[in-house]
């Protein structure tokens, strides 16, 4: 545009328009929750509203407040904020990055079991062709000084020393920290600037506001479509647990772990047995989600287990009880009042994949 021209943006904001528009579209959106569910199915149809206020929440705390590559902020996920089988174990972070530009990232290690970065291109409005790897770095990989600081370059240009590689493009790190045991580990604190930058961002303008409305719209409809997408796929299999190829960095998944997906459910009386032997490997989880791929409220419910706190059979087996009630044997995960929803399993750094068994039976065998 030509800068003698005025920005349209003022016009669609000062009149309204721009809300306006954002509204419908979100509007629109709610429109998903009914195609996607049945009219008797009114959990489902309570948690879908409910997701689509979460993701709202998150995409304007993403898009608005901290969405600006030049002045980048290590953002965590707004409380409760749900997204794609996402682990109870885990303190998620993220950053608003543009390979175009150099960063540095520093803190302290802390005691945390995991710590992983992943530079991503694309965004999940933004359709599944343009999610992408940039590259990642994870803890084991990481150089630590003695005491417990490093520092990390994001660069197109090769460093030594702790380094993650950036396309010439906007994108996300996004920084995942698993905990064995939270109430005994300390979280990674980190934070991150652009190299070389010596300004302050201006006031916020018209297109900046208008543009953050609609890439929260788009970050909504496209987060609904692609994983309640996919639990539809799932759906044609029940109560199995099948290797997931497509949720790896593709889907901003993580280049370290290997992740079973499945949709579960269950009649009333009836409980699903899922057994195995975890493979050797530096830490796996199982966990329970609703219909919309949102981790069941592991606050108040047994919904998940990890290689910490699951309790083995003497010979290795660890068996996984999904049922209403507490059966008295094996790991119980409460369905929370649900009748099906999807489960995952990932194993991170495993030595090798391991195939569960999945067997439905009465709750009272």
């Amino acid at each position: 545009m030509d800068a003698t021209e005025p920005d349209p943006s003022v016009e669609r904001v000062v009149s309204g328009r721009a809300w306006d528009e954002f509204c419908d579209t979100l509007k629109a959106s709610g429109r998903l929750v009914q195609d996607m569910t049945d009219e008797a199915d009114v959990l489902d149809r309570v948690e879908g509203y409910r997701h689509l206020a979460r993701l709202v929440r998150g995409g304007l705390e993403s898009f608005l407040e901290v969405g600006d590559p030049r002045f980048p902020i290590v953002s965590g996920l707004p409380n409760q904020v749900k997204i794609g089988s996402d682990n109870p174990d885990s303190t998620y972070q993220s950053v608003n990055i543009d390979g175009r530009h150099d960063y540095r990232l520093w803190g302290t290690r802390g005691t945390v079991h995991y710590l992983g970065f992943g530079a991503y291109t694309g965004n999940y409005g933004g359709g599944a062709a343009r999610l992408g790897h940039m590259g990642s770095l994870d803890g084991s990989d990481l150089e630590v000084a003695d005491d417990g600081t490093f520092e990390v370059v994001l660069s197109q240009r090769e460093h030594p020393g702790n380094w993650i590689p950036l396309l010439p493009e906007r994108g996300t790190l996004v920084i995942r920290q698993f905990h064995l045991d939270s109430d005994a580990e300390e979280v990674a604190r980190i934070r991150i600037e652009r190299i070389g930058a010596d300004d302050r961002p201006e006031p916020m303008t018209a297109a900046s506001l208008a543009n953050g409305l609609a890439g929260t719209n788009l970050f909504v409809d496209g987060v609904v479509r692609r994983f309640t997408g996919k639990v539809d796929e799932w759906r044609e299999r029940p109560n199995t647990l099948e290797l997931d190829g497509a949720m790896g960095t593709n889907a901003w998944g993580d280049p370290n772990q290997l992740f079973r997906h499945g949709y579960w459910t269950l009649e009333p009386g009836e409980m699903l047995v899922v057994s195995f032997v975890p493979p050797p490997c530096f830490y796996w989880n199982f966990q329970l989600d609703n219909r919309w791929m949102e981790s069941l409220d592991y606050r108040f419910h047994p919904v998940t287990v990890n290689a910490a706190s699951a309790v083995a059979e003497p010979d290795g087996t660890v068996r996984i009880v999904v049922a209403d009630e507490d059966p008295g044997f094996g790991n119980w995960m409460s369905t929370c009042g649900h009748r099906h929803g999807a489960m995952g399993l990932r194993w991170n750094q495993a030595e090798y994949d391991v195939q569960p068994t999945c067997e439905v039976l009465p709750a009272s065998g």
